[in-house]
């Protein structure tokens, strides 16, 4: 019986190779690594909807959010100094609805616990309901019990729109300064177009404010005038929104966007924009170093000097000026980046197939009858894939980090959410000047940890392409 012939790469089979790789320190990091960044991407691509881009670039929906926010983790080094972004829904508050007179009473109560040097920035209520109430707008009134037993009454207010902001209005103002008078003489502490929010929060010693630390009791009452055509309120259309001075698990930038959705979001395209441009890379250079080196001749001399032109061009020079001309976005920048980077792959190639190309054993096949693409297809590809494997390894972090520079100038797909788009941003508002490090500091350690994985994944592929670091 034949012995059925083992496919080998380099005198290596598969099994041999993931061995090798994985001999070294370096390749089972390199392969910890590239299994986390598959896993984040995956995860980013089924957590965040497939508009996200479009939800990334609407003001609107970020609004209620607190503008340049640091993480709400700063709070365990600075000791609970800021108040955090708090939002209160159906699943933390009583709700209950009654009628009388085409008159929906609503009940909302919940309770709040504020330690915090600094007290929340604005109270927003959120009311989804798409229906509109006729002329008559609903009304709110909204009780706070403080810790210290007075309590606040701010309202009737109408909810005029989806959100209302509370504290800005000139009627909780007003309550508020009314509020400090009575109970401490005060009135002047509370600023005149400034939000009353915050004041809901302090104490005043000596005519000085102080934070009054405990729990806080909100009890609201809403009034909806219903009509024939109007659907009453339900809890799952009413949210409430203390806006804090920090945010989630990476802040926020200048539009309040959550920066941790914006650098998880890089995570599939700046991956996707590196593995798209490295295979295209690795497939021109395939084909124009195989064919220029096996064939020879008028077709070697001709594919040889359109290598040089194309190593010679400059590649991001030219990606600027087309992307400011034609207004690219990023997948047409990274197609015409795999254009231009082609070159010097396709030399290395070239070389490498010119080598085989002399071996004994080619020219034997050759003597024996076999017809060039037989020797192609046994002899020359299986001697060169693991070189294509390192080339298109080499060749991501390189189009990463161009694709990220094009970025960080605003140009090239500058819609996306991606890491280089982020640092754009950062630049444009100061915020290495400002000290908003939360937004400089994690997308540049994302884009240099993506590099690094990809290098040092070629670091432990050497053994494998080079059999004399194999073998000593």
């Amino acid at each position: 019986m034949a012995r059925r012939r083992e496919f080998r790469i380099l005198g290596m089979t598969p099994h041999e190779i993931s061995r090798e790789f994985l001999s070294s320190g370096v390749g089972k990091v390199a392969l910890t690594f590239f299994i986390i960044m598959v896993v984040v991407s995956l995860y980013a691509l089924i957590v965040l909807p497939p508009n996200f881009s479009d939800m990334w670039n609407n003001p609107n929906y970020w609004r209620l959010n607190p503008p340049y926010a640091p993480p709400s983790w700063i709070n365990s080094f600075l000791g609970n100094a800021y108040a955090p972004q708090l939002i209160i829904d159906n699943r933390n508050y009583a709700f209950s609805t009654s009628y009388s007179n085409n008159i929906e009473y609503v009940d909302v109560s919940f309770t709040v616990n504020y330690n915090y040097k600094e007290p929340w920035r604005e109270l927003y209520v959120a009311l989804d309901n798409p229906i509109v109430y006729g002329n008559q707008p609903p009304v709110i009134t909204i009780t706070i019990t403080r810790p210290d037993g007075k309590e606040i009454t701010i309202g009737p207010l109408p909810l005029t729109s989806k959100v209302t902001s509370i504290g800005t209005t000139t009627q909780a103002i007003g309550q508020l300064i009314q509020f400090y008078q009575e109970n401490y003489q005060a009135g002047d502490l509370v600023p005149i177009g400034a939000s009353a929010t915050p004041y809901i929060f302090y104490n005043v010693t000596e005519h000085k404010l102080s934070p009054l630390f405990g729990t806080y009791k909100f009890s609201i009452t809403i009034y909806a005038f219903l009509t024939n055509n109007s659907n009453p309120i339900t809890s799952n259309q009413l949210r409430f929104i203390l806006q804090g001075d920090v945010y989630g698990l990476m802040g926020a930038d200048f539009e309040g966007r959550d920066l941790w959705l914006g650098l998880l979001a890089g995570f599939p395209v700046d991956l996707a924009v590196g593995l798209l441009s490295a295979l295209i890379v690795v497939v021109i250079s395939i084909m124009v170093g195989v064919v220029s080196a096996f064939f020879g001749g008028f077709t070697d001399e001709i594919l040889t000097r359109v290598t040089d032109f194309v190593i010679l061009l400059p590649a991001f020079p030219l990606l600027i000026v087309f992307s400011v001309l034609f207004g690219w976005n990023i997948w047409d920048a990274v197609i015409f980046l795999a254009l231009v980077s082609w070159g010097a792959s396709a030399r290395i190639v070239r070389v490498m197939v010119m080598q085989i190309k002399t071996a004994q054993y080619i020219e034997s096949a050759i003597i024996a009858g076999a017809n060039r693409l037989w020797i192609l297809r046994n002899h020359v590809l299986p001697q060169i894939v693991p070189y294509v494997l390192y080339l298109l390894v080499t060749n991501v972090p390189g189009a990463i980090l161009t694709l990220s520079a094009i970025n960080f100038l605003g140009l090239a797909g500058s819609e996306y959410p991606t890491w280089g788009n982020i640092l754009y941003y950062a630049e444009e508002f100061g915020a290495l000047t400002s000290g908003y490090w939360w937004w400089v500091i994690p997308p540049g350690l994302l884009i240099a940890f993506v590099a690094v994985v990809f290098i040092i994944t070629a670091i432990a592929m050497e053994p494998i392409v080079n059999p004399r670091l194999r073998y000593g």
